[in-house]
């Protein structure tokens, strides 16, 4: 059984959710349980990154992007972040794996860039709006992970971007070289 922390848009406090592999390979059947509540999901791979997940007899479309022990997961229009929960980290860290700041925005899926909201330079809010895109005839809202200010735009209006494009870098800090 794994543990997995659960980052959604719209809900400040991560959520841990256990997952117990039922079918060893890459996709497979899983049971997931979150709170009270136990669901038996199978990952059906469509192609890289894309992924179908039969829940209940529905039918849900997923694209995902691995970044390490991190997975962005498109599902519906929102972007859900998945971690690998260590338990020994966790305890010693007591929430260390919370509070690491993404360094870069990348794109979650193939698509065209929409609009931006933002530019080098410009201070950012958690949650607040970065980048809209369109994939599969969606509209998606490309959301801040955390607060900071923006180094650097890499894409532009118009662009089709490739699933892990990076979109958006930020500034690391006040020890950044580009920040002084």
């Amino acid at each position: 059984m794994s543990e997995i922390l659960l980052k959604s848009p719209g809900r400040e406090t991560p959520v841990v959710v256990e997952v117990q592999r039922c079918r060893e390979g890459e996709c497979g059947d899983y049971r997931v349980q979150l709170d009270q509540d136990a669901h038996d999901v199978e990952v059906i791979c469509v192609d890289d990154g894309s992924a179908v997940l039969r829940i209940h007899g529905r039918i849900v479309p997923v694209c995902v992007l691995r970044d390490g022990n991190r997975m962005n997961v498109w599902v519906r229009g929102r972007i859900y972040v998945l971690e690998r929960v260590e338990r020994v980290a966790r305890r010693a860290s007591s929430g260390a794996a919370t509070t690491a700041q993404q360094s870069a925005l990348s794109a979650p899926m193939p698509g065209t860039i929409l609009k931006i909201h933002v530019s080098a330079g410009d201070s950012f809010a958690a949650h607040q709006p970065l980048i809209v895109m369109e994939s599969m005839k969606m509209e998606m809202t490309l959301s801040a992970p955390h607060d900071g200010r923006i180094r650097e735009v890499l894409c532009r209006p118009g662009q089709l971007v490739e699933m892990g494009a990076l979109l958006v870098r930020f500034e690391d800090g006040p020890g950044d070289e580009s920040s002084r």
